[in-house]
């Protein structure tokens, strides 16, 4: 999903009033278009440079991993979100780094330092797989907006992990689509037009892409102890989706936030605790 230029955004939103059919085009290959890779920013980069750096084939291409401390300690998988990095994760990285566990990440394919030009969220699934290879099972699974999603989907479907937290994610591929329709000026008589032409682009092989790929309809397991994080004034996702993840996953436990937005909320000291305490439950109970 694209962060979209005002320009675009205006572009977008003319078309739509004369050519509804050509906007849902037009949006779609926005939609689908990845940008220039996430620069490292400065407060994060000392964490950056201590990883111990390696790569994992998925997909046909190769993504960066990363991870820190004990070699022996728990591992805790980080899934970053769309334009972002593993980087972004760094107050999270010595948080839980500092609690005994050990955090593994990776850049997605065309994000970061991994290679690609374009990534979906099956993916970024792919990917998860892959590290999965060498660096799980794991005692716990984060992600982050559209990589929490992505981390949902992946548990619910196999992945091996003891717990999962979601942070400001979408709750499936229709919400993915509205965020990136309403960011993008289209119209809301657009929205199904427009998850159509994504489904068909984008997941041509899955069937029943808009159902399949939704974490209310199809949740994670029962056994998976789940946490969801949002905040009231997230402009991308609102917390009304991790309510209804919370809602669709009996005994899972949700915090809200308020006064961080989508991405700072990856900063924020409570926040971190809370995954914390979360991921090392697994450990305790293990």
């Amino acid at each position: 999903m694209a962060m979209v230029p005002p320009p675009v955004r205006t572009g977008l939103a003319a078309l739509a009033a004369v050519a509804p059919p050509l906007a849902v085009e037009a949006g779609f290959r926005v939609f689908r278009t990845v940008g220039p890779p996430a620069r490292v920013r400065p407060v994060d980069r000392p964490v950056h440079e201590r990883a111990r750096r390696g790569r994992a084939r998925a997909g046909g291409g190769d993504v960066m991993t990363y991870a820190w401390g004990d070699r022996s300690a728990p591992p805790v998988l980080l899934v970053h979100g769309w334009r972002l990095r593993a980087s972004r994760f760094a107050t999270l990285v010595e948080g839980l780094e500092s609690a005994g566990l050990r955090p593994v990440a990776f850049d997605g394919p065309a994000h970061g330092d991994s290679a690609g030009r374009s990534t979906t969220v099956l993916d970024m699934v792919a990917a998860m797989q892959a590290v999965q290879a060498t660096a799980g099972p794991f005692a716990a699974v984060v992600g982050h907006s559209l990589g929490g999603l992505a981390a949902g989907l992946a548990v619910r479907d196999g992945l091996a992990a003891d717990r999962y937290v979601a942070i400001a994610a979408p709750t499936g591929f229709d919400s993915v689509v509205a965020s990136f329709r309403r960011l993008a000026g289209l119209p809301a008589a657009l929205q199904d037009p427009l998850c159509d032409r994504v489904a068909r682009g984008l997941f041509p092989h899955v069937d029943h892409a808009r159902d399949r790929l939704n974490l209310v309809r199809h949740p994670v397991p029962d056994g998976v102890a789940t946490l969801f994080l949002h905040d009231v004034e997230d402009s991308v996702h609102g917390a009304v989706e991790a309510r209804r993840l919370h809602a669709a996953h009996p005994g899972s436990e949700l915090l809200v936030t308020a006064g961080l937005g989508h991405n700072r909320v990856l900063d924020d000291l409570e926040v971190v605790a809370a995954v914390v305490r979360h991921a090392t439950a697994a450990v305790r109970a293990a």
